[in-house]
């Protein structure tokens, strides 16, 4: 396949069409319970290769999911907060983006090369120190060993904690697992990389997906839920709902 690596959200400025093409994406994606599990061979090989490119201050490796889809004409767009430290991604109506002011967050190889399914508030990353054969090396990598629609590359959050996901009406929370209460984590999602003395390693501080009692849904389909309009309101529904502690 002829692969480009200027890549929309990365390397290349974002069109109003990266997001249309991202909506497609993203509302075919397996559940993560549709899929197989990473092995670890893969998981260590591709620390190897992130690390040797001095990409492992910026990307991650993520597996390859979706959740309930998102609505036509939306891409789930993801923004950090304080106090609690989070990430709530929720479906956000294309024409609505700053397309000057996101970034790709987790990242698909398609048929023509990374794109990305899921979207970030603030700059494109500083890919400056990270080689240029990294991203060409990557997707050989996913190519042969029949990986495409199983990792993603993920930019990673530089926060060194163990987050947990949750899912919300048309979005998700990610938390950091300290102020949770009653939830476990069950699939890991998310893997993150550092070099120590020269070598590969993977770091422990990671995201999965967390479970309260029963499931990975705060609210069951078709329950009353609340508006969340704002982080107040989404504060206020994760404290309502007996899982975050403050």
């Amino acid at each position: 396949m002829g692969y480009r690596f200027d890549v929309p959200g990365l390397n290349k400025a974002l069109k109003a069409q990266d997001l249309e093409e991202s909506n497609k994406i993203y509302n075919k994606l397996p559940q993560d319970s549709q899929q197989p599990e990473i092995l670890q061979s893969h998981i260590y090989n591709l620390a190897v290769m992130i690390v040797r490119n001095h990409a492992e201050r910026v990307f991650g490796i993520h597996l390859v999911h979706g959740h309930s889809g998102t609505l036509s004409n939306t891409v789930l767009l993801g923004a950090n907060y304080d106090k609690p430290y989070c990430r709530w991604a929720k479906s956000t109506v294309i024409r609505a983006v700053d397309l000057s002011s996101v970034h790709g967050h987790i990242f698909i190889l398609t048929g023509h090369g990374f794109h990305p399914y899921e979207y970030q508030t603030g700059p494109l990353p500083d890919l400056s120190g990270i080689d240029n054969a990294f991203l060409p090396e990557l997707a050989e990598y996913l190519t042969t060993n029949k990986l495409s629609k199983l990792v993603g590359l993920q930019v990673i959050d530089p926060h060194p904690t163990c987050m947990l996901e949750l899912i919300l009406p048309q979005g998700t929370i990610m938390l950091d697992s300290s102020v949770l209460k009653g939830c476990v984590p069950t699939r890991q999602t998310g893997w993150k990389f550092e070099s120590k003395d020269g070598e590969p390693r993977v770091c422990q501080a990671n995201e999965s997906h967390g479970q309260t009692a029963t499931r990975h849904e705060i609210y069951n389909k078709g329950d009353p839920h609340p508006r969340l309009e704002t982080f107040q309101d989404l504060k206020h529904a994760l404290v309502e709902a007996g899982i975050l502690c403050l």
